[in-house]
């Protein structure tokens, strides 16, 4: 009897990694990274720069409540980013709505991931679902405003299935600096330069500057962003490869995208390798994004299609 019940137990765990593989281990070696991604120098990075909206960013049936004045609504519109007039980067926030990724891990499809962008007046909500096998979804989520300097996260925290969420809080000045604050590491509690984001507003500061300016960053040019995570606080340098036309973004076809992919320091690699792909004809919003992880193990969202946001759902 004993025999039987391991047979079938053996057989159970068969058909879950023939299905689903195998989301805590990767028996791939470190990934090797190419060589124009390797940073051998020192990169001088240039001082944070001042935004100027542009546009507001149209609102969507059902994202503000009934009751809310239109008015006071309208003067929030003006109001964001600060001080509109002020000269700066041409920036403004992709329009909001909840985009759905087919999630990839190490090349097998899971379950359909979700981004919801959302946006009113001069704060936003970015929520990511990311599914995973056995372990349950990684969940991240980033609030905030828009201040002088762009997106400006307040509160960003992440959770992997049931395990207790990790917050990094942003006390933010009136300058656009700061402070920072992790529940990991309460004792490390480093000043924040303007402009600084987390893993997932950094996204979408990209796409807003790129809305603002479809020409900025082309080929080989490098953006240094100021960047936290659940207990870090690092500069992250971005190689942009210019303006594509080509089908990376399946779903789109052949489309326009911008590829940005994260450059690593030779003798202090970053723990993951982080591809961008933003499409011009999603307001610059992520087709895809890849992130090959120091084990070797792949993670990939791709775009599937992008919905309004529902009726009642505020940032």
């Amino acid at each position: 009897m004993r025999i039987i019940l391991i047979a079938i137990l053996l057989s159970l765990i068969g058909h879950f990694i023939l299905f689903f593989g195998l989301p805590l281990f990767s028996f791939s070696s470190a990934p090797e990274i190419a060589d124009d991604l390797i940073i051998r120098t020192e990169i001088k990075a240039e001082p944070p720069k001042k935004i100027q909206m542009t546009q507001s960013p149209k609102k969507e049936a059902g994202i503000t409540n009934s009751s809310t004045n239109l008015s006071e609504s309208a003067e929030a519109s003006r109001e964001q980013g600060g001080n509109a007039s002020q000269p700066g980067l041409a920036f403004k926030l992709p329009n909001p709505g909840i985009l759905y990724y087919d999630a990839y891990v190490d090349g097998q499809k899971y379950q359909t991931a979700e981004i919801d962008w959302i946006v009113e007046g001069n704060d936003y909500r970015l929520y990511v679902n990311i599914p995973y096998a056995f372990v349950g979804p990684f969940v991240f989520e980033s609030r905030g405003t828009v201040d002088a300097y762009g997106i400006a996260p307040i509160i960003y925290w992440s959770q992997r299935g049931s395990r207790t969420p990790r917050y990094s809080r942003f006390d933010r000045d009136g300058k656009g600096g700061g402070q920072m604050f992790f529940s990991e590491k309460p004792e490390f509690t480093p000043a924040i330069a303007p402009g600084t984001q987390d893993r997932f507003s950094l996204i979408f500061q990209l796409a807003s500057l790129l809305n603002g300016n479809s020409k900025m960053d082309e080929a080989g040019t490098i953006r240094s962003i100021p960047v936290v995570d659940y207990n870090t606080l690092e500069d992250w340098q971005f190689k942009s490869y210019g303006e594509a036309l080509n089908e990376d973004i399946p779903s789109l076809g052949k489309t326009v995208n911008r590829h940005y992919a994260l450059m690593q320091r030779e003798n202090d690699p970053w723990k993951r390798q982080v591809d961008i792909w933003l499409a011009k004809d999603l307001d610059w919003l992520p087709g895809r994004i890849r992130s090959l992880e120091s084990n070797g193990r792949v993670l990939e969202l791709v775009f599937r299609q992008k919905n309004p946001v529902p009726a009642g759902i505020r940032p």
